[in-house]
């Protein structure tokens, strides 16, 4: 079978699992499986595929179809121009959670001139530390999860990037681990209700729980966080938790309630959404 006969049957078998972009997942699990980037893809596509690789391709398609994440399937997740490992243990790396990287990436190159300290708090894959430490080459970073499944994936990404010399990977529940003081708190905690996680798609449901559930109220980490925030935080320092858009009045109350004298703030996401709650903290000289 030629191989945009095969990109067509996979599309079609992704369309009717209700997979939105199916046309794009099959090229993307196609070229997956014979190693091959857009231009040769789109040049071979007269050219046959043999039996081998199409056994290989049935299966990462039915997993695809059964509800697991594509990129679990892939094993690997962009995230800020980077190439990330990632698997059942960690959460799925967002675009959204790129305009938090940004936010602390602006930041720190505007009132930090050398060396900076940041701890992210619930690593996960490492996407978020590595995205800093990448693009501020001043920065310490240490990367804190509570799950040692998650951290083996980060310390993954962390070598195969050539950053175990600046993120320390620490195991331990949010700011708990940390011996001293940061100049930065950045943080994408779990945000969604219990009950309302039942609600999501599949295959969001196929990610971790932990890395998910914010509670009752979806708020639940994120108010441990802010309320043990200050005994963490540098002067002139900052921090910055993504957070579930409708929760957005809430949050901004949870840290006003932690800084009453400082800097309170919200910023959206590409989408125009409120997605980064940020505080602040006053110059000495202010």
């Amino acid at each position: 079978m030629k191989m945009v006969d095969v990109s067509a049957e996979v599309a079609t078998a992704l369309t009717s699992s209700g997979i939105c972009e199916a046309s794009l997942e099959a090229e993307v699990l196609v070229r997956y499986v014979l190693d091959m980037d857009r231009v040769d893809y789109f040049s071979s596509l007269t050219e046959t595929f043999k039996q081998s690789e199409e056994c290989r391709l049935n299966s990462l398609v039915c997993r695809r179809m059964s509800g697991e994440p594509l990129a679990y399937v892939l094993g690997c997740r962009e995230f800020y121009g980077l190439n990330l490992v990632v698997d059942k243990n960690v959460l799925v790396p967002r675009q959204e959670t790129e305009s938090l990287a940004e936010e602390v990436i602006e930041f720190v190159r505007t009132r930090f001139l050398e060396q900076v300290t940041i701890a992210d708090i619930g690593t996960g894959s490492g996407a978020i530390a590595l995205a800093l430490a990448s693009n501020l080459p001043g920065a310490r970073l240490l990367a804190i999860d509570t799950s040692k499944e998650a951290l083996a994936v980060a310390q993954v990404n962390v070598n195969s990037h050539g950053f175990s010399d600046r993120i320390d990977l620490i195991q331990g529940d949010l700011l708990e681990p940390l011996d001293y003081a940061v100049d930065i708190i950045v943080s994408n905690p779990p945000y969604l209700s219990t009950s309302g996680i039942a609600r999501l798609a599949l295959e969001v449901q196929s990610e971790p729980t932990l890395a998910l559930d914010g509670g009752d109220d979806g708020l639940d980490v994120t108010r441990r966080l802010f309320e043990n925030a200050p005994a963490y935080l540098n002067p002139r320092g900052a921090m910055f938790v993504e957070i579930d858009p409708p929760h957005l009045h809430d949050a901004i109350g949870l840290a006003r309630a932690a800084f009453p004298q400082e800097i309170v703030g919200f910023s959206n996401d590409l989408l125009g959404l409120p997605r980064i709650v940020r505080v602040e903290l006053k110059r000495v000289d202010d």
